[in-house]
């Protein structure tokens, strides 16, 4: 497939001001949303998956947008670009750290905590047209659970984001990007599709329950950004993934680098 047409799944945290990998600014976000308004089109992640499933392309130029963790900051930065734009977007959850911030067990020390939107905000979003998955009760890593707490973590959000808003939660998205065989024929019975952290363009044949995604962090610069569709893009953003593997980093803990 020519890499004008493979799709890319962008993956943002925080919108705020921040110097942390896991933040990007809302002026750049604003820019970046422009750019990609004018030159590519924009499509639910409940698109691309059932494109993958019926083995048929998505459209050219195709991009989902994903944000981690449901920082408030998407609130108040991020969704009202969105909606100024018509862009769809999906939002993966913990659902018990909502209200609260992320502070879970297992972030890393240099990762500042911040506070997450809280289920009225989560509500109003949803009536916007903000669609919104599992990233697991307690954010954890997943692959250390015995099968039972594993089950409970996939369970109990998938049941409490239905519950609260009334729509189906289709996507996972894998705590710290970490998951093996076992925890994707666990998500494959609950969800429609799963998103990883391993970076890379969505080929014809990525699997739905693994799917790779582009973290913002490493396209900062409009000259990455921009290079979006080409052989370049496809190129850098698979060396980044090779050299996390080098680095023996697990490739959804995030570096400083």
């Amino acid at each position: 497939m020519d890499a004008a047409l493979k799709p890319v799944i962008l993956t943002y945290h925080s919108i705020s001001g921040g110097r942390s990998p896991l933040e990007i600014s809302p002026a750049l976000f604003v820019e970046q949303m422009e750019w990609l308004k004018a030159h590519a089109r924009v499509i639910p992640l409940a698109s691309l998956v059932s494109a993958l499933a019926a083995c048929s392309p998505a459209p050219p130029r195709s991009v989902v947008l994903t944000f981690d963790d449901g920082f408030r900051d998407f609130h108040a930065a991020a969704a009202p670009v969105l909606s100024r734009l018509g862009l769809p977007a999906t939002v993966f959850l913990p659902t018990s750290f909502l209200g609260r911030s992320s502070d879970w067990p297992g972030q890393p020390s240099w990762v500042a905590p911040q506070p997450l939107m809280d289920w009225a905000q989560v509500r109003e979003l949803t009536e916007q047209g903000i669609a919104f998955g599992s990233h697991s009760v307690t954010h954890p890593d997943l692959t250390t659970l015995a099968a039972a707490d594993l089950d409970q973590e996939l369970e109990r959000s998938k049941g409490e984001i239905e519950s609260r808003l009334g729509r189906p939660a289709e996507f996972f998205c894998y705590p710290y990007g970490r998951w093996n065989n076992a925890t994707r024929q666990r998500v494959k019975q609950h969800y429609a599709g799963a998103c990883s952290t391993g970076a890379g363009v969505v080929q014809a044949d990525a699997d739905p329950f693994a799917l790779p995604r582009v973290d913002a962090h490493y396209i900062r610069s409009a000259f990455w950004f921009r290079s979006m569709f080409t052989r370049r893009f496809e190129a850098y953003v698979s060396a980044r993934r090779l050299i996390r593997r080098w680095r023996g980093q697990p490739e959804g803990i995030y570096s400083r680098v």
